[in-house]
């Protein structure tokens, strides 16, 4: 190589080393996951699905990941694959439990009749189910309806035969007449009724044991509060006027629950859908709502052996969002 072809070559070398020089001291660009929703089937988190599918825009990712029982639910939120959840409150105190840190931004609905025990035709009572098959989802909010049920009629999970089942082949379940009864909740709640199955108990006497909330794992409050204030906003804007006959997005939902027009209709008359008003009152502390709803909650969960160790309900309701959008 001749002397000109070298000092040619100086500023190319020169020009390389500050390239990578720069491109060492270059600050990393940090990837942030969209924020992710896990949501069940249950007509009322139809308001909380419009709402993040409209949220997901380019300014701000918001994605849902649909689940059709609350135990997967409960998994994929405490192994942390989503950041929020739809839940039950009895639910969520499990999840506190183990340490998973669930938040509650958003009383969903409260469920009137919507979750319930449904037998087959000639059963009449819960008292009629001793010695029978009962399917039920456990370590979630159906065996704390059947606890419930048990307790309330003087018995107990030993008068029965307990048979595990997710939430979503409890239609199946009883369409195969292997089972006595099952502990179901809508869409298939209201589906095996229109088969013909008789209600043994049900929720409606339960006030806000069954309401589900929103809830968000702690540390994702900060990191997606944008994501969440507009999730919140919107969700109870959707809330608002899915119940009206022509309300957007109401043929989704029904692809989503299985649920003709009709049905559809009778099962918002099965769950109430708190506006925000209500909300912040349901979440905020000393007003008679959710944080003492879970106090006692906790202290019959843990008789009833559903719960094995005493939890802190104080601070597992964030009402911050629900006052943003007031």
């Amino acid at each position: 190589m001749n002397r000109f072809t070298q000092i040619r070559l100086v500023p190319v070398i020169v020009l390389g080393v500050l390239l990578c020089a720069v491109g060492l001291m270059w600050p990393e660009t940090h990837y942030q996951r969209p924020l992710t929703v896990a949501v069940n089937i249950w007509p009322g988190t139809e308001g909380l699905v419009m709402a993040c599918d409209e949220g997901n825009t380019l300014k701000q990712r918001i994605n849902t990941v649909e689940m059709s029982w609350p135990t997967a639910v409960m998994g994929a939120f405490r192994k942390r694959v989503v950041d929020a959840a739809v839940v039950t409150l009895d639910e969520m105190i499990r999840l506190e439990a183990d340490g998973a840190k669930p938040r509650a931004i958003l009383a969903l609905g409260i469920s009137h009749g919507g979750d319930a025990i449904m037998g087959h035709a000639g059963l009449e009572s819960m008292q009629s189910l001793r010695g029978r098959n009962v399917g039920v989802e456990l370590k979630s909010a159906g065996e704390y309806l059947l606890w419930e049920a048990l307790r309330s009629h003087g018995m107990t999970l030993k008068d029965l035969h307990v048979v595990p089942l997710n939430l979503a082949e409890s239609e199946d379940a009883y369409d195969e007449k292997d089972l006595d009864a099952v502990v179901t909740a809508d869409p298939w709640c209201l589906r095996l009724r229109d088969k013909g199955a008789v209600t043994l108990f049900d929720c409606s006497k339960m006030n806000l044991k069954f309401c589900r909330v929103l809830v968000v794992r702690e540390e994702a409050l900060l990191t997606y509060e944008r994501e969440l204030r507009f999730l919140v906003s919107a969700c109870l804007a959707h809330n608002a006027k899915i119940a009206l006959p022509k309300s957007q997005g109401r043929d989704a939902a029904l692809r989503r629950e299985g649920f003709t027009q009709e049905q559809w209709l009778q099962s918002m008359t099965r769950v109430h859908l708190p506006d925000a008003a209500e909300n912040l009152r349901l979440l905020k502390p000393g007003s008679g709502g959710l944080e003492e709803c879970v106090n006692e909650m906790v202290h019959t969960m843990l008789q009833a052996g559903l719960l094995h160790q005493e939890i802190k309900t104080q601070g597992m309701f964030v009402p911050k969002f629900l006052e943003a959008a007031l």
